[in-house]
């Protein structure tokens, strides 16, 4: 008989993964030269006890709250001593897909088509669909963080399908470590345009599926005027000013998905301004926050201004 030598093994189902916490806060993610974005998430052990390695699994979604996932990347969180804590990070590609159009004349339709949809062949013409298709068939699960991360992508924004680009990429990063996932929705460093109606857009529930969700609007000083906007059915993505705003606690249905239009209005020389966009969808009574960083001296085209 022949003993073959066991090598060791991942143990990514231990009794002290409950142990391990990530705050929503801690999940950061940087933009690198090269079309690149360095994605930080600090892990905490909680425990009594040294925890092993242990697997962390991260996904990416458009910017949006309840949106489908997409497979992202892993890495290993290497054992960690009770109360200690350790920065992990990552580098993925931003893709840069072909724009739909310009801001003003994309129908949101359309629009959460191009995300919803990518594997279905365009009637436009338009390449965003086979170049989405091709960046997520690179996703599949491989047998190492690092074999991962070598070819993973990001979740298309928002704004590059808008022909807006911008010096930050936008969107979702949830982390798995065990069964507990964390998730941030962040737009950071978005333009502004003090005394103006600035028009940032995000995505709420997942095509196919009927809901209902409230909303909330956390974090603006009184100075600042702000709503939200229900543009899923409009006929651009620009808020029509005679439409009521969306009113907040009070439940929204959904047919597929939404997309909503945050109008904000900060005052003349203003500095930077903070807000959450609290959602809750009715199912199951779960929270998500999209959180938007505004800046008047941020880099970048920015809101959409009217």
């Amino acid at each position: 008989m022949i003993v073959m030598e066991k090598s060791p093994e991942l143990d990514v189902r231990s009794p002290h993964e409950a142990e391990l916490r990530v705050e929503r806060t801690e999940i950061a993610f940087h933009d690198l030269p090269g079309d690149r974005v360095r994605v930080q998430v600090t892990v905490h052990n909680d425990g009594a006890q040294r925890s092993p390695p242990t697997s962390m699994r991260l996904e990416s979604a458009p910017l949006g709250a309840f949106v489908p996932w997409q497979p992202l990347t892993q890495l290993l969180v290497p054992a960690l001593e009770p109360g200690e804590s350790r920065d992990l990070s990552t580098e993925v590609m931003r893709p840069r897909p072909a724009p739909l159009g310009d801001f003003d004349g994309v129908p949101p339709r359309r629009l959460l088509t191009a995300v919803n949809s990518p594997d279905q062949a365009p009637r436009s013409g338009t390449r965003v669909f086979g170049m989405l298709a091709l960046l997520r068939r690179g996703q599949t699960g491989g047998p190492s963080g690092r074999d991962l991360a070598g070819r993973a992508s990001l979740e298309p924004d928002l704004w590059d399908l808008l022909g807006r680009g911008q010096p930050h990429w936008a969107g979702n990063i949830n982390v798995f470590v065990g069964i507990h996932p964390v998730e941030r929705h962040l737009a950071r460093a978005l333009r502004i345009y003090p005394g103006r109606t600035n028009l940032a857009m995000f995505l709420v529930g997942s095509p196919g599926r009927r809901d209902a969700f409230a909303f909330e609007l956390v974090g603006l000083t009184a100075d600042w005027k702000a709503a939200l906007h229900d543009v899923t059915n409009c006929r651009s993505l620009l808020v029509d000013p005679a439409n009521a705003p969306i009113e907040e606690t009070r439940w929204v249905e959904s047919n597929g998905g939404l997309m909503v239009m945050l109008a904000t209005h900060p005052p003349a020389g203003c500095t930077t301004g903070n807000v959450e966009v609290h959602v809750t969808r009715q199912a199951s009574r779960k929270k998500a926050i999209v959180e938007f960083d505004l800046d008047p001296a941020a880099q970048g085209t920015g809101c959409y201004s009217v």
